[in-house]
């Protein structure tokens, strides 16, 4: 009988390892996903509000591919990095619960921990562009041209996007009082 209950305890203790770790797997492809695309765009922002879009949306879709295990493999490199940011990530949020509960309420101390995530999170940009600089430096003068065309294009849209935008305010919102 004891033996009977041993094994229940191991599958149990099992399929809540195997649970924890898709659980952690999909935080960390929701986090990798969010630092590879940007945050979604904003209605008040056409652009998205991110410098860095027009560049990765320029790129085709196999050098997007590329890009991304690229980047990738530089995650991997330092895998303790990753888990530890992917860990703090977590807690953070975990962190943030607690003092949007708290009562009272402490203003500096959510700020505190968002500059804090913001940091991370201008690390994880850091490493994203010096991977799309490298790889755009191993690029032809032709490919470098044609990224040039598309980017060119990317922007042009973003311009058209933003015009609407603006000009739907106004209409909505009246002329700009002086």
């Amino acid at each position: 009988m004891s033996g009977m209950a041993g094994s229940q305890g191991n599958r149990v203790m099992r399929i809540m390892l195997f649970v924890s770790l898709a659980i952690n797997l999909a935080v960390a492809g929701v986090v990798v996903a969010f630092l590879w695309n940007g945050p979604p765009v904003s209605p008040g922002r056409p652009d998205g509000g991110d410098p860095a879009l027009p560049y990765t949306r320029a790129l085709d879709e196999d050098q997007r591919d590329e890009v991304r295990q690229a980047l990738r493999e530089a995650f991997l490199r330092d895998r303790t990095e990753a888990r530890g940011a992917r860990r703090d990530v977590i807690e953070d949020y975990q962190q943030a619960l607690k003092v949007l509960r708290a009562d009272p309420y402490d203003p500096a101390a959510l700020g505190a921990l968002m500059t804090a995530q913001a940091e991370r999170s201008a690390g994880f940009r850091k490493r994203g562009q010096e991977v799309l600089s490298a790889y755009v430096a191993g690029m032809t003068p032709a490919e470098r041209a044609a990224y040039a065309d598309r980017l060119e294009e990317t922007l042009a849209r973003f311009r058209e996007r933003r015009a609407r935008h603006f000009e739907e305010h106004r209409r909505k919102d009246g002329p700009p009082r002086e």
